[in-house]
């Protein structure tokens, strides 16, 4: 029997789509599908807790409601009281989960999510008006650039978060992606939808 070194090839949760090659348009989408996702618990109050999350990730813990932190290469985003989901643009999420158990103790939990979800952008001179039809929540009013809220989008549950005026990621679950993608190349097509491969 010989051995056959069998490469996999990683596929986003979109990687079925023929995308539109519009050039121009009020609303620019874009994929970010190979993104490391995962989810930490922890007690926000033991400030051993909160050093060493920070000493693994180079970031401050968001213990405030709704609040996120980033940098160039990680985000963690407050879900829940003691619950955060980090995100690594870098997709070293195994790196990090390695590292966070290594350094933390006491109670906590780590665990990687990353094959269950999935990172979308939404930007773009008209990207508001798509939020509106799209999202019951007011983003003009209560979603501030850095603020992460779990909410709609469609009908699907989605963690929204604000990344500048004109700019917001979702994180989808894998499960809904193509659903929430549909919708979204329907709802935009009056502004003109442009797609970052």
């Amino acid at each position: 029997m010989s051995n056959v070194n069998v490469k996999v090839r990683p596929d986003t949760p979109l990687a079925h789509i023929s995308f539109p090659s519009a050039k121009q348009g009020g609303v620019t989408f874009q994929e970010r599908g190979f993104y490391g996702h995962l989810t930490l618990r922890g007690n926000s109050g033991d400030a051993g807790f909160v050093s060493s999350v920070e000493d693994v990730l180079g970031l401050s813990l968001p213990v405030k409601a709704l609040s996120s932190a980033s940098n160039a290469d990680v985000s963690i985003h407050w879900i829940s009281p003691n619950e955060w989901l980090i995100i690594s643009a870098k997709g070293d999420e195994a790196e990090l989960e390695a590292s966070l158990r290594a350094k933390l103790t006491g109670h906590f939990s780590v665990v990687d999510v990353s094959g269950g979800q999935t990172v979308f952008e939404l930007s773009g001179d008209d990207v508001i008006t798509l939020m509106k039809k799209s999202c019951g929540y007011d983003v003009e009013a209560e979603l501030p650039v850095g603020k992460t809220v779990t909410t709609h989008f469609a009908k699907a549950s989605v963690v929204m978060n604000r990344l500048d005026e004109k700019c917001f990621m979702l994180v989808v679950r894998r499960s809904f992606s193509d659903y929430v993608w549909r919708w979204i190349e329907d709802s935009s097509q009056e502004f003109g939808l442009v797609i970052k491969l």
